[in-house]
């Protein structure tokens, strides 16, 4: 091809702009921004470097991150502008980045909660009648012969013959004769047959026939059904045997079952809406009329019931309801995102963006957890509205913390040793690197992972059951299983609540009650998850207290505590081969074992 002078002169410009351009960006940004960093470390003395996904390392020079094998990178000079301390943490904007770090800002409204109860349709027990022999006699000619038989006030149920009642029969014939001369007499003998639960009708035929009748007819008290029969024909009976059962349904409770957390929401008079199983197509409304005040122990759950007309009869007794209950607070509330709070037992924290710096900056807060609104808590202390709190990446937050040796989840006193860092490597551990792994984890241990006394047997033998479900729960996670997830923590919650909180003695008794909430809490985050990453992060918060646990109470048997640096998680294993819960599609072998728990 033949180019002409303007075209040459033309693309000659166009290649010195270009150059020019990328000399401006990348050569002159370039050496200003290592003149500046230059600057900084003249100021410091020592040129600082820094992993961007890991800003807690800081080494003298260039060279790998010690976590996660990444090259490390000059500190910026505005990390200065932003101090970290033993309880807050600067954070690149790649780290950020990769850490998907979230943040939204407390708010200030009056909470609200909407209820999900499971129940059941019961008889109403104030229309329940016992129809009751009231003297010693024999039944004859039984007219209801079967349960649920429906019956109107008034029916013959079956006949009756006794002495007693004939005797009485006579009295009544005399005192009526003689009742203008004598009426408290009449009154009395009348008196009693009512008392026998005999109508004024039949008390007059009695009186106006003046005969004596060997056998008298048992009539229904009420309308409804006759749910229990317990006499046939000929059948003896004493004075007080319940002969028949009947119930009134055209008003009848829907029972719901409220677990103790969401007792506080619940009031008499607050709207119920529900749903039979069996015609889920239809709903019914009523209103909580009562609340049971004691707790089922089995269950640890509380009876809410409301009344409903069921004039035609659609509603069973036990036909199992779902019912949705929407509550609220009687003012407003300072409200985080729930999944923006770290539980630690009676402690529970959060990472508050500092927005005064340029720089990334994270404070840890203690806070005072009110009730839990859907998808929020309530904060009774610790943040101010407006502040902004991380809902989401705020467990690698805490990770990053706790490698730092600061105040977090798992680290109640900065300085007490960190969690002992690991290299990352190919992946590939001989067994030197093993041994010295075990060897520093052995030397540097956690403040609380000492044996404590007041652990009994019995209890270990129960913890072992919670360690199976979450071991099954870890081993779901590695296959990505959503479903079978949740199915072993919804089991590993069940597990805990039978062992309880009140269980050994002394100090096990305090640090269990601290890890038993802590639990509780973390099982019931991985099963608000909505996806398999909401499920890990609950999922690696729940693994520090375990590994606490294990050892607090010398749990026997083999389990192996593994880390995987570059997701800086930690879990429990029964096998020493790596499945990484946390990156199974892309790093399924990432991590080490830490330590060999062997009681």
């Amino acid at each position: 091809m033949i180019f002409n002078k303007n075209q040459i002169l033309t693309y000659a410009a166009i290649l010195m702009a270009g150059l020019l351009l990328g000399w401006f960006i990348f050569g002159g940004s370039n050496d200003h921004n290592n003149d500046h960093d230059h600057e900084i470390a003249a100021e410091s003395g020592n040129e600082v470097w820094t992993c961007s996904m890991h800003p807690s390392v800081r080494e003298d020079g260039p060279g790998s991150c010690p976590i996660c094998g990444m090259d490390l990178i000059p500190a910026r000079a505005n990390d200065a502008e932003a101090e970290e301390d033993d309880y807050s943490m600067v954070m690149t904007e790649a780290a950020m980045k990769l850490a998907q770090v979230q943040t939204a800002q407390v708010k200030r409204e009056v909470p609200h909660k909407e209820l999900h109860l499971p129940g059941k349709i019961q008889v109403d027990e104030r229309r329940v009648s016992y129809v009751t022999t009231h003297f010693e006699g024999r039944v004859r000619d039984v007219k209801i012969d079967f349960t649920g038989a429906p019956i109107q006030r008034g029916d013959v149920m079956a006949s009756v013959y006794s002495p007693e009642l004939i005797t009485a029969q006579r009295e009544l014939i005399e005192a009526a004769k003689n009742r203008d001369r004598n009426p408290r007499l009449y009154e009395s003998a009348k008196r009693k047959f009512l008392l026998w639960e005999f109508t004024e009708d039949q008390i007059r035929n009695i009186v106006e026939t003046g005969e004596v009748q060997d056998e008298m007819e048992i009539l229904s008290p009420v309308d409804g059904f006759v749910v229990k029969r317990n006499v046939v024909d000929e059948q003896h009976v004493m004075e007080g045997t319940v002969v028949y059962e009947v119930i009134n349904l055209d008003d009848i409770w829907v029972v719901l079952e409220a677990y103790e957390e969401d007792i506080a929401w619940i009031s008499v008079g607050d709207p119920i809406h529900f749903r039979t199983r069996g015609n889920p197509g239809n709903s019914w409304e009523a209103e909580v009329s009562f609340i049971d005040p004691v707790v089922d122990p089995q269950k640890r759950t509380i009876r809410v019931r409301g009344d409903i007309q069921n004039a035609n009869h659609d509603l069973k007794p036990d036909m199992l309801v779902r019912g949705n209950l929407h509550a609220g607070m009687d003012s407003e509330k300072l409200m985080v995102p729930a999944s923006s709070v770290l539980w630690t037992g009676p402690r529970s924290l959060v990472y508050v963006k500092d927005t005064s710096v340029d720089v990334p900056r994270f404070e840890v807060r203690e806070v005072e957890l009110g009730p839990k609104a859907g998808d929020y808590y309530v904060i009774e202390e610790g943040v101010e509205e407006g502040e902004e709190v991380v809902f989401h990446g705020n467990f690698r937050i805490d990770s990053e913390m706790q490698l730092a040796d600061r105040f977090s989840m798992m680290n109640r006193e900065p300085g007490a040793g960190a969690v002992p860092v690991h290299d990352h490597g190919d992946m590939d551990m001989d067994d030197d690197h093993d041994h010295e792994a075990m060897e520093a984890a052995d030397d540097d241990p956690h403040e609380h992972t000492g044996a404590v006394d007041g652990a009994t047997d019995d209890f270990r033998q129960d913890f072992i059951s919670l360690l199976e479900l979450y071991i099954s729960g870890k081993e779901a996670l590695f296959s990505s299983d959503f479903d079978a997830a949740a199915e072993a923590f919804r089991d590993a919650g069940e597990e805990l609540e039978s062992i309880g909180m009140h269980r050994m003695d002394g100090d096990a008794h305090m640090r269990w009650m601290q890890q038993y909430e802590a639990i509780e809490g973390h099982l019931n985050h991985i099963l608000e998850a909505g996806d398999l990453d909401g499920q890990r992060e609950g999922f690696a918060a729940l693994s520090h207290i375990l590994i606490e646990a294990v050892k607090n109470y010398e749990i026997p048997g083999v389990v192996y505590h593994q880390y995987c640096p570059m997701e800086d998680a930690h879990w429990l294993s029964t096998e020493e081969e790596i499945e990484n819960p946390y990156a199974p599609e892309t790093m399924p072998s990432c991590g080490e074992v830490i330590e060999r728990i062997d009681r």
